[in-house]
């Protein structure tokens, strides 16, 4: 016997959006527009995996193209300074990232 379909719940139109939404900069405005969406597609062709994964051994497919020096401490957009990278590791790098600017901000 067939079932209903989930009913699923609206999103509320007065639900908040994230917290920094007023602060942030657009995307294009960091300076990640079409340059940076090429760059992006020649990093993930290139590195295949993740570079820190191939560093411990592990064989993960590259997800992101990172900044290894990010632009918002004075990194570039040169091919030198991107890696492939998979979700897991970009994210810890980006928490270690977020630190380090609290702790620039707090001196």
């Amino acid at each position: 016997m067939p079932s209903r379909p989930p009913i699923l719940k609206q999103r509320s139109s007065t639900a908040k959006p994230p917290a920094n939404w007023h602060r942030r900069a657009s995307r294009q405005e960091r300076g990640y527009g079409r340059d940076h969406e090429r760059m992006r597609e020649r990093v993930l062709v290139e590195e295949p995996i993740c570079r820190e994964c191939l560093k411990h051994g592990m064989v993960n497919p590259t997800e992101i193209a990172d900044h290894i020096i990010p632009k918002a401490e004075g990194g570039t957009d040169d091919r030198d300074n991107y890696q492939g990278l998979c979700s897991p590791h970009s994210k810890a790098k980006t928490a270690a990232e977020a630190a380090r600017a609290r702790k620039r901000r707090r001196a």
